[in-house]
């Protein structure tokens, strides 16, 4: 957990170090949508997609210097796993995700983006015919990823829409039944307050 804390502090005392160094806007807001999650086996299993609902906080900088690029911080739950086929049993990894993201903001107000991610194992279950099993011991606790894609505000009032790709760049088991990476698309809803409104120098 001490990993955890460490990210969180670190990703917000970067954002304030950012602050400091620039005049710049910034905004702050929730977000959450769909996960579609599966994991990337070394061996060779027949698995399924698996989806589930993220949720979290969001804070978004716009130093001037550095205009039209923007920075995003966020901490976020994130059910992830993957359905075995074969098995017939799902097994479900329930973590807090800590992206980095830096944006570039077009004319038209389309943002692409992509940065590193840090997530944080809370919980690990299998489920298989009917009971439930604790396998949080055969992974790791925490998981070091990439994540990109596109946002875009809907309304002028801070509204907005993100699809990402998460791409799982450290094993996260160990064990050697379960070695994968974590892969999967997110689809989701932002609200930022302040949207729009700068800092005062």
């Amino acid at each position: 957990m001490k990993y955890f804390w460490i990210a969180i502090v670190s990703s917000f005392y970067f954002a304030a170090g950012t602050e400091t160094a620039f005049s710049q806007q910034y905004e702050i807001g929730f977000k959450g949508g769909v996960n579609i999650y599966s994991l990337n086996f070394e061996t060779n299993y027949d698995t399924r997609n698996q989806s589930g609902l993220h949720y979290g906080f969001i804070g978004r900088f716009h130093p001037d210097q550095i205009n039209p690029i923007t920075i995003q911080t966020e901490v976020f739950y994130s059910p992830q796993g993957v359905n075995l086929k074969s098995e017939n049993s799902l097994i479900r990894l329930d973590q807090i995700n800590v992206p980095i993201l830096f944006q570039y903001r077009f004319n038209n107000d389309m943002q692409v983006h992509a940065g590193p991610q840090l997530g944080f194992l809370m919980n690990a279950w299998a489920d298989s015919e009917g009971a439930t099993y604790d396998i949080k011991k055969k992974f790791r606790k925490m998981d070091i990823g990439l994540s990109a894609g596109l946002s875009y505000p809907l309304t002028p009032n801070g509204i907005g829409i993100d699809i990402r790709y998460n791409l799982g760049l450290s094993k996260i088991s160990t064990d050697n039944l379960y070695k994968s990476r974590n892969n999967g698309f997110q689809i989701g809803m932002y609200y930022l307050f302040d949207f729009g409104k700068e800092l005062n120098r």
